[in-house]
């Protein structure tokens, strides 16, 4: 029975003089619909593409091919390129636009040249039965015919095309943002070469100065190669170049605001301004508008692409995106991440995912308003991650996979935070305890300019006293001062503003001590003891004011270890071994009651290492003795704990050479002096070899290897 409804279906559209006269008069045109079929001057190479693509419609019982990219990416001039090459090829060819919907393109592009107005009209309002008519019309035309949908870029219509024109008997190539749809049938076209890329350039714009071709690398890298970007941004140049906009200032523009350039965003010639916008000549700010549209996501998922987007435009695992993006679970993130790929937004591949450059400065450009509240539970994440005491980076096993994200997110979020700011802290801690001193001074030089930027002046101050600190351990003593001063400077602003603000005055207080350490190091002993002196006072009175603060009683323990340094070295023993008592018996303190705190741990190791030094000075050897394997045993614990940091590792070894020094100066003990020496020697080794632009890891490797020396 339904047979046979079939055929007198088929026999009221198929006997229809209508159709049989194609509409006008006698047989159907060639060209159905051509609705973007011409080749742009822009087009370069993808011989291997059409090759490919002839392969999978003419090879395949499916005769379909998905092209797939992201948008701008040249997938629409590739299918343009193929209708030219093979039109002749088919008996009859048609060009739909799809950006409303494939199913929806059909009806209203199709009547007409297939003579079926009149018989749609019939079913004006059963819109699957003038699918249906449409279909059956097609698919009784001569074989073979070539049906291009371009832009349908919703995974929905392509399925429901997919279950309603089955058996339709065309070759059927479809352009899209879409992918996982058709695994059998999707073809995924990247970039032109970067050759290919810059000749599309230079043919629309170029300058003859030494520093455009580095120009041009710059910029497309911050385009990602995009096709339509290389060719309206070119083209934007022309137009521009003689009113003064050149292509240093567009780039700086480009690099620091995104695609859209206001003012600077000029009328140009582009096909896909024709075909998209609806204009033949349009400003470059309104293609780019055009090329994406965020309104055919949800809520959620603008929120997950947005906060995704935040993050560089580079590779992402799966398990590094679910520790900073909240979600039901793992799983449920994968899917949602999944939908988006599927959908074009972003690139899926093997567990990691990937947006480009391009559709990144979209969508923050677009969601500008909420890029904080997106931002901020991933910056509180970060922080977690990097998570520090002191010197102390308590992940730093883990932590790795995200410190590259920093800088990316910073700038992508572009805001004054003090979140941001503890982030840079964090990062630099991290670096330091892994010995990358050249990526420790890009992230504190990196915090000083954000700092400036968003007038942070506490964090400005701690910013100064980092990038003292790191020079410091470059050996670069004299511009380790000079932050030092500027570090101090700072504070005793901020001080003398707020004089009741206790921070501010913990602040200064710390810079005095860093003053001290480094006119130390540079041999400047009076002014060293001066500024240390300072440094004690000021802890003295915060911590007799706030006995409970632990921060405060722990730098009161610290100044009292300066002043004994610099008393032991201007000769005067007895007072240093006073301070470095009180040294050893705050730390004591502190760390007996926060046994978990790793700082306190290591402060007190450090205090028995200079009690150790003192008592051998003083020629009480025995108490000497005992000291320096307590400072042993402690380093030797707090390195196993954490083999990661440098600064833990290099203590082990200064505790190994100490017992050395001890057995081979006092106790005459040569076999067991030599046994810590070359224990030493192997952990200064490994430290050379990895930190090798610490300067102080080479200098004790060159004492050690002395007394060794002296030892054979």
């Amino acid at each position: 029975m339904a047979e046979n409804i079939h055929n007198q279906f088929n026999n009221s559209v198929f006997n229809n003089p209508v159709f049989q006269s194609g509409g006008v008069a006698g047989k159907l045109e060639h060209v159905l619909v051509a609705a973007g079929a011409g080749v742009p001057d822009s087009f370069r190479g993808r011989e291997r593409e059409l090759e490919d693509i002839r392969t999978l419609l003419t090879t395949r019982q499916s005769a379909l091919a998905l092209v797939n990219a992201e948008g701008g990416m040249g997938k629409t001039t590739l299918a343009a390129k193929y209708w030219q090459m093979y039109e002749k090829d088919y008996q009859h060819v048609a060009w739909l636009f799809c950006e409303k919907g494939i199913l929806t393109a059909l009806r209203d592009q199709l009547p007409v040249p297939l003579g079926l107005v009149e018989t749609l009209n019939q079913y004006a309002d059963k819109p699957d039965k003038q699918v249906q008519v449409i279909k059956n019309a097609m698919a009784n035309l001569p074989k073979d015919c070539l049906l291009v949908l371009d832009n349908a870029n919703e995974p929905a219509h392509i399925d429901g095309f997919l279950q309603m024109m089955t058996g339709l008997g065309w070759h059927v190539l479809i352009t899209s943002r879409c992918s996982d749809l058709l695994p059998d049938a999707e073809y995924r076209i990247s970039s032109l070469p970067p050759e290919q890329a810059k000749d599309l350039f230079r043919s629309n714009y170029t300058e003859d100065t030494p520093e455009f071709e580095p120009l041009l690398d710059r910029f497309l890298v911050a385009v990602g190669y995009n096709t339509l970007c290389i060719e309206i941004f070119s083209k934007n140049l022309r137009e521009g170049n003689p009113l003064g906009y050149t292509f240093e200032k567009f780039l700086g523009q480009l690099e620091t605001q995104g695609l859209f350039l206001g003012e600077n965003s000029f009328e140009i010639k582009s096909d896909y301004a024709r075909q998209v916008v609806g204009e033949t000549v349009s400003v470059t700010d309104r293609i780019i508008d055009a090329l994406y549209h965020l309104d055919t996501l949800d809520q959620a998922e603008t929120d997950l692409l947005t906060t995704f987007a935040l993050l560089p435009a580079e590779n992402h695992a799966i398990l590094v995106l679910k520790e900073l993006i909240a979600a039901e679970s793992p799983a449920q993130l994968k899917r949602a991440l999944d939908a988006l790929a599927r959908k074009g937004w972003i690139a899926a591949n093997a567990g990691t995912y990937r947006i480009s450059p391009v559709v990144q400065k979209i969508v923050l450009h677009r969601n500008k308003e909420r890029l904080w509240e997106l931002g901020a539970p991933v910056v509180e994440r970060l922080n977690g991650i990097f998570e520090n005491e002191g010197f102390h980076s308590k992940n730093i096993t883990t932590a790795a996979p995200f410190a590259e994200l920093v800088f990316g997110l910073v700038d992508n979020l572009n805001t004054g935070a003090n979140e941001l700011a503890d982030l840079y802290h964090g990062l630099w801690v991290y670096y330091n305890a892994n010995g990358s001193l050249a990526k420790s001074l890009d992230t504190v030089e990196r915090s000083c300019t954000y700092c400036n930027r968003f007038d942070l002046k506490f964090y400005l101050a701690t910013s100064y006293e980092k990038l003292g600190e790191t020079h410091s351990a470059l050996g670069n003593l004299d511009r380790a001062l000079a932050y030092f001063e500027k570090y101090n400077q700072l504070e005793k602003e901020l001080y003398d503003s707020y004089p009741q603000n206790i921070s501010f005055k913990n602040g200064l207080a710390i810079s005095y001590s860093k003053l001290g350490s480094t006119h130390s190091a540079l041999g400047n002993l009076d002014r060293a003891l001066t500024y240390f002196e300072q440094y004690n006072q000021l802890e003295k009175e915060l911590y007799d004011s706030y006995p409970q603060n632990v921060s405060f009683k722990n730098g009161l323990a610290v100044s009292s270890q300066y002043l004994g340094d610099t008393h032991s070295v201007l000769g005067n023993l007895d007072r240093a071994l006073t301070y470095f008592q009180q040294y050893n018996q705050l730390e004591k303190e502190l760390y007996e009651a926060y046994p978990q705190n790793v700082e306190f741990k290591n402060f007190l190791a450090i205090s028995c290492q200079f009690l150790g030094g003192t008592h051998s000075a003083l020629g009480n050897l025995d108490r000497a003795l005992t000291y320096f394997e307590q400072y042993n045993q402690l380093k030797k614990e707090l390195y196993e704990a954490y083999p990661q940091n440098v600064t833990f590792k290099n203590g082990l070894a200064i505790s190994n050479y100490k017992l050395g020094e001890i057995n081979c100066d006092h106790l005459s003990d040569r076999p067991k002096a030599k046994a810590w020496f070359q224990q030493a020697e192997a952990l200064w080794l490994e430290l050379v070899r990895d930190a090798p632009q610490y300067a102080q890891f080479q200098q004790f490797l060159g004492i050690v290897q002395q007394d060794l020396a002296a030892l054979e």
